[in-house]
């Protein structure tokens, strides 16, 4: 059925997805779609694109920008979800998805409280304050992705529709594997509220916060993914790192303070290569209050190991602040300006052995 609308490519593709009343695919051809809205798609839905296919962003306005920067002015331009997932079994695939220079309240795919979400082998470029985004979903898949120049994150389970209270609410069973991630302000991959995840084979690099960071996150792996590149954007306390395994009560909602959802335990760092960031593997706890360092006491990660990495030209190459029944062993550590730190104020049970350093 052909049909012309009055406005952007985000109402026919609205209609398409309304249409699949029973659930389908809807296939964008090779063409460049200007949206000027978020289209929203359901359960039982894909949508998947050709060769050429690009959707791109429109800009609502201008919003002051987070933490200014000489090169950066105070306000900068605002822009719009493009695809937004709101029921089970959904997937968007080969897609490149363009912020259109847009920076803030704008994401290119955004899932919450999906049940088996696909994001498979798109490219999103030129702005996107979080270029692929879920939260409170649960048997996700981000794979093959290339994630080039967002504002803030690349890939993330922390992210909401702009105005939404739905951010750092938890998702469980995520997996996010080789996808290029580049170019960020904040994190590259941030499985933040996650239980049950594994990050691998993964290449990030140019990053502003740590390139692959879990906060707070439970029962996961980071395994065999390649970190190099970062140069600190606003850093917490205790720098930032390829790899971080963090508590930052910021990260938390009210409802899961005081439970163990709100911890960073049982979690695996082995066989990644991080090189050329200002630590290597970072465990830590960073309090709300910078003055109230008990919190490093009683919230530290805890029951975690880190193995078999290979960490070359860092400041340090793996530093514990915070931290309990940890293990830190078997990893290959070159050119650090230290090896392996542990700051013994915030630590118990650290295990440390067989680490070669040259």
């Amino acid at each position: 059925m052909a049909f012309s609308t009055d406005g952007t490519a985000d109402e026919a593709f609205q209609y398409a997805f309304d249409d699949l009343t029973g659930g389908g695919t809807v296939v964008a051809g090779a063409s460049t779609f200007q949206f000027g809205a978020p289209a929203t798609m359901g359960s039982d839905t894909t949508l998947t694109g050709v060769g050429g296919t690009r959707f791109v962003a429109s800009q609502t306005g201008t919003v002051e920008t987070v933490l200014p920067t000489e090169e950066q002015d105070a306000r900068v331009p605002a822009g719009h979800d493009i695809v937004r997932l709101r029921g089970d079994n959904v997937a968007v695939t080969n897609v490149e998805f363009d912020a259109g220079g847009t920076q803030r309240g704008n994401q290119a795919v955004q899932a919450d409280g999906c049940r088996g979400v696909l994001i498979a082998n798109n490219r999103t470029v030129n702005g996107f304050q979080m270029a692929l985004s879920v939260t409170r979903c649960t048997n996700v898949s981000v794979v093959g992705n290339e994630v080039v120049d967002p504002n803030w994150y690349g890939i993330t389970t922390r992210g909401a529709p702009a105005g939404s209270d739905k951010d750092l609410r938890q998702s469980r069973n995520v997996v996010i594997a080789r996808n290029r991630v580049s170019g960020m302000k904040f994190n590259n991959i941030a499985p933040y509220n996650t239980n049950g995840f594994l990050v691998t084979g993964n290449v990030v690099f140019d990053g502003g916060h740590s390139l692959i960071a879990c906060s707070p996150s439970q029962k996961g792996a980071i395994v065999g993914n390649v970190c190099r590149n970062l140069d600190e954007f606003a850093p917490d306390p205790g720098g930032e790192a390829g790899i971080e395994l963090e508590y930052k009560e910021t990260h938390l909602r009210d409802e899961v303070k005081g439970t163990q959802e709100a911890l960073t335990y049982d979690v695996t760092v082995s066989g990644n290569q991080v090189d050329n960031c200002p630590v290597g593997v970072l465990v830590r706890t960073v309090p709300a209050d910078e003055g109230n360092q008990g919190a490093r006491e009683t919230k530290r990660p805890f029951g975690f190991s880190v193995t078999g990495n290979t960490v070359s030209e860092t400041g340090t190459g793996i530093l514990v602040r915070s931290g309990a029944d940890g293990v830190v062993a078997t990893n290959t550590l070159r050119d650090n300006g230290t090896h392996v730190e542990e700051d013994d104020d915030y630590t118990t049970d650290i295990e440390r052995g067989l680490n070669v350093t040259r």
